[in-house]
Formats: C-alpha cells, sequence, structure tokens
C-alpha cells in the first residue's frame, strides 16, 4: 500500500462546502502534522502527540502496518510550487501536477529535470539521500509503444520511478470505454 497525501483541490469544493478553512497555511501545518502522527502511529507503540493543529492522547493504532518501517507516503502538489515538493521530499515519494495535466499532456522533460534537482536537493538538505524515493509523472502516453519507449525512457533516466497514464479532463474521463482502451494499449516501458 501507499498513502498519497496532499492540501487538495480546488480548495472551495474540498474544505470551504463543508465550512472548514481554506487557508493554505492551516491546511499545509495540519498535513504535516497529520503526516507525523500518522507515521507515529503506525509504529503500533502508544502515541501522545500535540501540536498546533492536532492532538493525539495515549492513542496505540493497532495492527500495526505489516509495511516497514511504515506504509510509504507520497505526497502531491503543483509544480513548479516548492513547498508541496520540499514536503514530499521529506517523506517517500512525489507526485506532482505539472503543467498540462488537465489535457494529460506528458510533461516537459525539461520541467521533470529541474524538479528531480529541487527534489535531489531537498532530500540530500534532509540527509534522506540513501533512502528510497519515488517520482510519479504522467499524461496520456503515445499508441505506438515505440513512442512510448521515447516518452519513458528520457524520464526514467532523470529518476521518474512510476508513470501515471492520466485521461484528458472532460466527457471520456467518466467513460469506461476509453479507459479500457487505454489499459489494453498496455503500459510504456523504458
Amino acid at each position: 500500500m501507499v498513502l498519497g497525501a496532499g492540501l487538495g483541490a480546488p480548495l472551495d469544493d474540498e474544505y470551504a462546502s463543508f465550512g472548514d478553512t481554506t487557508d493554505t497555511r492551516v491546511l499545509a501545518e495540519r498535513l504535516d502534522e497529520g503526516l507525523h502522527a500518522l507515521d507515529l502511529i503506525w509504529s503500533g507503540e502508544p502515541v501522545t502527540y500535540r501540536g498546533n493543529q492536532l492532538t493525539i492522547d495515549d492513542v496505540v493504532f493497532l495492527p500495526a502496518p505489516v509495511q516497514r518501517p511504515r506504509v510509504p507516503i507520497w505526497v502531491g502538489g503543483a509544480w513548479p510550487n516548492k513547498a508541496p515538493m520540499r514536503r514530499a521530499a521529506r517523506w517517500d515519494g512525489a507526485i506532482p501536477t505539472m503543467a498540462g495535466m488537465q489535457a494529460a499532456h506528458p510533461p516537459d522533460v525539461s520541467e521533470v529535470r529541474k524538479l528531480v534537482l529541487f527534489l535531489r536537493g531537498c532530500r540530500a538538505d534532509n540527509g534522506l539521500t540513501d533512502r528510497p524515493f519515488d517520482i510519479v509523472v504522467g499524461g496520456m502516453s503515445p499508441a505506438a509503444p515505440a513512442a512510448r519507449h521515447d516518452l519513458v525512457g528520457p524520464l526514467a533516466d532523470l529518476g521518474v520511478t512510476w508513470w501515471d497514464e492520466r485521461m484528458p479532463w472532460g466527457d471520456d474521463l467518466e467513460r469506461t470505454e476509453p479507459m479500457l482502451r487505454r489499459i489494453e494499449q498496455g503500459p510504456p516501458r523504458s
């Protein structure tokens, strides 16, 4: 299992509709504390935690996850915004949204290069260069296998570990047939 986390978007739909704050500073602090708290309680040991947004009093979470040291945490956020990628670099993976995502355009390799260099720098600053780290990018891959290889090969060379096949936002996103065609095409391979 992998836990994907992020602030969410659009904030008005995901928070304001329920009467919650849309203040990104508060939401970011809540997310940081929540991830830290999960890391603690997944130990299976008693946890007490006090933050500005979250309080835990003597909680034991059982059964503890089988994965060790814990369930991997991948953090999403819009690139080139630095704050969500700094957050991602403290955990186990990054799932950036990049320009063209709504149309499912594959990411620009030069932007991915900037992202990877930024994440590596953040990981080094946090003393985490020796720990595994996943980078997930995506878009709609071309139908031809050679073109798919040409798309993901340079991304893999940069350090991208996962390709996320995406559909353009629109009517097809809610229909099964276009999704099945994409699945039958198979994944791009480097």
